[in-house]
């Protein structure tokens, strides 16, 4: 409990130290970022520490740390004094939201955390991985901090999520093995919180100025708060309509071609649950199916998946600084004056900030980026636009002007990242020449957001009753759907064309009869997706439906202010339909060489993003539903049928994957996520925690190398920093794109523990730099036990218990150059 505390104190401290800069910041929002000040001063004060730590100011210590809060509050402090009188109208006024948020907060992390501990193992998938990015940015002296599992290398890999857990972690003195479960469920409250925020604001803005409603004395903490709540549940507890048949199949219901016709995983009826929900006993891990329903690998995971999984992946410690990009899109778009170049010169300092954020999504996740990036210049273009009242050739210069510096000063603010030794496995694009998506899969995934965001965008289309659209105005929205699809076609004619990366390679399949007949080339590609083009379609047309509702509203006579949400809200609908589109057709080749992880990514973007305008747009259709006709209140009962029951059926499967990843909550509850290794191999923990009581990240620690996932490998360097020769070999591919620095490194590692020959042994260590060598199960596992004899008679032994044993090599001259397979 004291480390929850702890941890609780300092995320409260960051964003205090960077409050009132996040008021100024968001000035234009009724709540003036409050709700995203935490993830804003993690991202400003993480930025100040990383960037005084790279040009050797600081060092990676508390007291460093410490420091660049200290600098951070500093500046702060100038600013409050400063505004004072003004920000203390601000609390006076706002006093019960900012205790709202303060308690959702608080409420949430220690949810997330009381969850946490009844599942805090470190183990399984990728959650050892995370644990050594969160070792080595803890451990190491400089950033970028030292891969533990590639010695003489540094990470390769955005790790900035990491920096910031392990930071919170060092102010906090709790150890990585527990501040790994505490900074997920950080992750979860900022968040909810973020979500929060962002929906609050929309829904305040759109009731009108903060100061005349008050003054009117009508309270902006109702519907704006409750709408809040609803986009906070979609992002961080809604699940998919999945979990309705898992609870269907744990009681035995439906036939047998029902399950075959569904097609998801070895899901079925044939074996019941053992409990009223679906437990273990119904399957091990049932709960991944949900995330898994595409035939063909494709990963389709969201923000609750993630939570319950466990794992410190950078696309779920981005989250909330996705919202923070999304808030600061939303005040952006809030502006009175034209969003230009001038708007810099004349805040530099807002430039400053924005480019921190915005940059720091390519840090956390480097997916995000471009997505947040479109974002906030698509807001940008729309309230040039508005501000315009009609299109002119200077609105397109103007968002230029705004945009250039934004995006150059973004990139040399994390100039050292991307220069820094960062390379990405990302080859160019490609085509999906697979069935792409099943409509069954697809309504079962985004079904919960269709049943809200489809209704409104007609809502929005026919709110005086009458359809204003034109035929024009239809080609003009589906002509980005339409182009896709085109694009897609005639890939391999432009392929040849431009003859380079962007296109793709021709792949062998076919590619000679392709060049030379592409008409029957397409329509073979055509055949191949059969039934699943009714799925492109629904998607084509679900984008098309949201820009003519989206231009619609652009172009309205309407006050701006009963329409200016709703733009928001529309725009990031339409984004998110765009980035569901997308991968239908194409694909980021990568090692994989499939689609599978950019659905993965591009899926959880537009899952955010679509919380955020589903929760807007429950808030406008719930209170102004107005439709002029005889069966208006049978149509509006019936659409609010359908949304209770769609979101109750997205609600059971965490009501479920929760009680069944805790057991019922029954059990021990811990949040130390290596405690299962002190009753599992109590030897092999007590020679960790001796290693990790003396770890240095120049000191490397040799141990059997193994396959990706398999946690009795690459478990020393992994659960102390120390780095070793080779960890994960497939997961050093992947992030590197190529096993050139690593090649040979396995084959040594067996070397050092079979060879007899001694000369050849310390020769090896001698290239390595090895300062420990490590015997423990595994070892005995993979290697004759005579030829471990060999480390008794050749070195120190400098931790024994029972069956481990850790020598200490001494070698009578150390190498001078670099350590072998280094850069």
């Amino acid at each position: 409990m004291s480390e929850t505390l702890l941890w609780w104190l300092m995320v409260q401290l960051i964003g205090l130290a960077a409050l009132p800069l996040c008021l100024a910041f968001f000035r234009r929002l009724p709540d003036r970022g409050y709700a995203l000040s935490k993830p804003f001063g993690l991202i400003i004060g993480g930025y100040l520490f990383w960037i005084l730590n790279i040009v050797r100011v600081l060092p990676n210590t508390q007291r460093g740390i410490a420091w660049a809060l200290f600098l951070l509050a500093a500046g702060s402090a100038l600013l409050a004094w400063r505004q004072r009188e003004e920000l203390l109208a601000f609390v006076r006024r706002h006093w019960s939201v900012i205790l709202f948020t303060e308690v959702l907060f608080t409420v949430a992390f220690v949810v997330a955390a009381y969850l946490r501990s009844f599942v805090p193992e470190i183990s399984a998938t990728e959650k050892p991985m995370d644990l050594m990015f969160v070792n080595a940015a803890t451990l190491s002296e400089r950033f970028p901090p030292h891969d533990p599992w590639l010695s003489g290398f540094s990470v390769s890999y955005y790790y900035f999520g990491y920096l910031l857990v392990a930071m919170v972690g060092k102010l906090a003195a709790v150890q990585t093995a527990i501040g790994f479960n505490l900074g997920l469920a950080m992750i979860a409250a900022l968040a909810v919180t973020g979500a929060f925020g962002v929906v609050y604001n929309l829904v305040a803005a759109r009731r009108g100025d903060v100061e005349e409603r008050e003054s009117e004395g009508v309270s902006l903490v109702g519907q704006p708060v409750l709408f809040g709540l609803a986009a906070a549940l979609l992002v961080g507890l809604m699940g998919n309509l999945e979990g309705v048949l898992e609870f269907l199949g744990a009681h035995r219901v439906g036939w047998s071609g029902f399950w075959s016709w569904a097609d998801i995983g070895d899901l079925g009826a044939s074996r019941g649950s053992d409990a009223w929900y679906p437990s273990e006993g119904w399957q091990f891990w049932w709960w991944f199916r949900a995330t898994r329903m595409d035939p063909a690998g494709a990963i389709e995971e969201f923000p609750f998946f993630s939570f319950l999984l466990g794992d410190l992946h950078p696309h779920v410690m981005s989250i909330p600084f996705v919202l923070l990009a999304a808030g600061a899109a939303l005040a952006l778009f809030r502006s009175e004056e034209p969003l230009d170049l001038v708007y810099w010169l004349k805040r530099p300092l807002a430039l400053v900030a924005l480019a921190i954020l915005l940059g720091g999504l390519a840090f956390l996740n480097t997916w995000d980026m471009p997505t947040l990036a479109f974002v906030v210049i698509a807001a940008a273009l729309a309230r040039n636009f508005l501000l315009a009242r009609r299109w002119r050739s200077e609105i397109l210069l103007d968002t230029l002007g705004f945009a250039v510096p934004l995006l150059v000063a973004a990139a040399l603010a994390y100039s050292p990242f991307f220069f820094g030794g960062f390379d990405s496995q990302a080859r160019g694009f490609a085509i999906e020449e697979g069935d792409g998506s099943r409509l069954f899969h697809t309504l079962l995934f985004w079904g919960p957001f269709a049943v809200i965001i489809i209704p409104y965008a007609l809502w929005r289309l026919r709110r005086e009753g009458r359809w204003e659209v034109t035929w024009g105005s239809v080609m003009w929205s589906l002509a980005p759907g339409v182009a896709i699809v085109l694009v897609w076609l005639a890939w391999d004619v432009l392929a040849a064309i431009a003859g380079w990366g962007p296109f793709g390679a021709i792949t062998d399949r076919a590619a000679i009869i392709r060049l030379n007949d592409p008409v029957a080339s397409w329509g073979d590609r055509v055949a191949e997706r059969g039934a699943n083009w009714l799925t492109a379609a629904i998607f084509i047309g679900a984008l098309a439906l949201l820009l003519l509702a989206l231009w619609r509203e652009v172009r309205s006579s309407a006050p701006l202010s009963e329409r200016r949400s709703a733009i928001f809200a529309l725009m990031l609908a339409a984004t998110a339909a765009l980035l569901v589109l997308g991968p239908e057709f194409f694909f980021i080749m990568d090692v994989f060489a499939s689609r599978m992880n950019t659905v993965f990514k591009l899926y959880y973007q537009a899952w955010l993003l679509l919380s955020l305008a589903c929760g807007f747009a429950l808030y406008e259709l719930s209170l102004a539903w107005r439709r002029r006709f005889e069966k208006e209140l049978l149509l509006r009962h019936a659409w609010a049928a359908a949304v209770g029951l769609v979101l109750v059926g997205a609600l059971l499967y965490p009501l479920g994957a929760i009680l069944s990843r805790t057991d019922a909550f029954g059990g021990q509850r811990t949040l130390d996520g290596l405690a299962f290794v002190r009753e599992s191999d109590p030897d092999e923990y007590a020679a960790i925690q001796w290693l990790d009581e003396r770890a240095d990240s120049d000191m490397v620690v040799v141990e059997a190398v193994g396959r990706s996932y398999d946690t009795r490998t690459s478990r020393v360097s992994g659960r102390t920093g120390m780095p070793t020769l080779l960890g994960w070999p497939g997961h050093e591919l992947q992030w590197r794109g190529t096993s050139e620095p690593f090649a040979g490194r396995e084959e040594d590692v067996a070397r050092i523990y079979e060879s007899t020959d001694p000369e050849e042994t310390v020769r090896l260590l001698e290239e390595y730099n090895a300062a420990f060598v490590f015997v423990g199960a595994w070892e005995r596992e993979q290697y004759p036990e005579q030829s471990l004899q060999k480390f008794e008679e050749m070195f120190e032994v400098a931790f024994q218990q029972g069956s481990v044993t850790i020598y200490r090599v001494s070698l009578s001259s150390q190498p001078e150059g670099e350590v072998r397979g280094a850069p």
